[in-house]
C-alpha cells in the first residue's frame, strides 16, 4: 500500500487523479483484499467524470468489506448523480451481495424488480447474486421460485440453493437437490455436513456427515471448514471424544476457522452476531433466553 500511495501521491501532484483511466488502477488495487477500502474511497473523491469501472469497483469493494451498507448509498449517488454513467450488468450483482449481508432482502425485492425491468433476471451472474441474498435472509419461497424458473444451472446456482434448505433446517429437501447435483465441490459437501448438525439426533446423520467430509477432504486437504463441521455433528450427538479428536486434528493442521457471523433485520433495525460475541447491547438478554431455551429443549428430551 505504501508504494501505492506514493504512485497516487504522485498523481496528485501532475493532476492526474482526477483523470478516471489514470486513477482507476490505484482504485482497482485499493478495492482488492491487499488494498484498503478507507484509501479507496479518498482516491474515488478525487476522480472527476467517474466512468462505470470507477463506480463498479467502489461499489463492489464496499461491497465485499465490513461496510456494506456504503455500497448501496454508493449505488443510489450513482444513479441520481451521474446521468452519463448508469448501473449495468456488472453492477447489480455487488449491490445485491451487499443486501444479502446486511440482511435486508425487503429493501432488496424493490432492486430486484428494477432488474426484471429492465430484462436482466435471467443473466447468471445477477440471478445467483439475487438467489444468494433470498437465502441468505431466509425468504426460501422467493429463492425457489427463481431456481425453479431459472434458464440456467452453474455450481454457483446449485450451491447456493442447498446451503440455503440446509440452513432454514430444510435438510431433507437439501438433500434431495443434493443428489441431483452432478458436479459437486467442497462447498457442496460442507453445505451438508452443516445441515446434519441442525438436524434431529439420529445416527444415520452422523454417517451421512462422515461420508461428506471424507469427501471434502479428498477434494481439498486443507479446507478447514469440514474439521470444524464434522466436529459439530459428533458434540450434538454426545460422542464427545470424536469431537475433540476433530478440533485436534485441525489444530495439528494450523488451521483457523473464522468465527461465524449473521445478520438480521427486525423491524427496519439490522442486527449483527458474531459466533461467542458479547458486543450486542442485548447480549445478556440473548444469552439469559438462549440458555432458557436450552433449558426447555433438554427437558422436551
Amino acid at each position: 500500500m505504501k508504494d501505492l500511495q506514493k504512485i497516487h501521491a504522485q498523481l496528485i501532484k501532475t493532476g492526474l487523479a482526477k483523470d478516471p483511466i489514470a486513477a482507476s488502477r490505484v482504485l482497482a488495487f485499493c478495492t482488492s483484499p491487499a488494498g484498503d477500502i478507507n484509501y479507496a474511497y479518498l482516491v474515488f473523491t478525487q476522480i472527476q467524470n467517474r466512468n462505470l469501472f470507477v463506480w463498479n469497483t467502489i461499489i463492489r469493494g464496499f461491497s465485499q468489506s465490513s461496510t456494506p451498507h456504503i455500497a448501496i448509498s454508493l449505488f443510489i449517488d450513482m444513479m441520481f448523480t451521474s446521468p452519463n454513467t448508469q448501473p449495468q450488468r456488472l453492477t447489480y450483482p455487488s449491490v445485491f451481495k451487499a443486501y444479502a449481508q446486511l440482511g435486508l432482502a425487503h429493501e432488496g425485492t424493490q432492486l430486484h424488480g428494477r432488474v426484471i425491468k429492465l430484462g436482466l433476471e435471467n443473466d447468471q451472474f445477477i440471478q445467483n447474486t439475487i438467489l444468494n441474498m433470498y437465502v441468505n435472509c431466509g425468504f426460501l419461497s422467493e429463492a425457489q421460485r427463481i431456481f425453479d424458473g431459472a434458464m440456467g444451472f452453474d455450481v454457483v446456482t446449485w450451491n447456493t440453493m442447498i446451503i440455503g434448505l440446509a440452513k432454514c433446517g430444510e435438510i431433507d429437501k437439501s438433500r434431495r437437490l443434493f443428489d441431483k447435483m452432478l458436479l459437486r465441490n467442497t462447498v457442496s459437501w460442507n453445505s451438508m455436513i452443516s445441515g446434519y448438525v441442525r438436524k434431529s439426533r439420529k445416527y444415520g446423520n452422523i454417517e451421512m456427515a462422515k461420508r461428506a467430509a471424507k469427501h471434502v477432504n479428498e477434494l481439498d486437504p486443507n479446507e478447514s471448514s469440514s474439521f470444524v463441521l464434522l466436529s459439530n455433528v459428533y458434540a450434538a450427538h454426545s460422542h464427545f471424544e470424536e469431537a475433540i479428536e476433530q478440533r485436534l486434528s485441525l489444530k495439528e493442521k494450523q488451521m483457523d476457522k473464522e468465527p461465524g457471523c449473521s445478520l438480521i433485520e427486525v423491524n427496519g433495525e439490522v442486527h449483527e452476531f458474531v459466533s461467542g460475541g458479547r458486543l450486542h447491547p442485548r447480549s445478556k438478554d440473548i444469552y439469559h433466553a438462549l440458555d432458557d431455551l436450552g433449558m426447555a429443549l433438554k427437558e422436551m428430551g
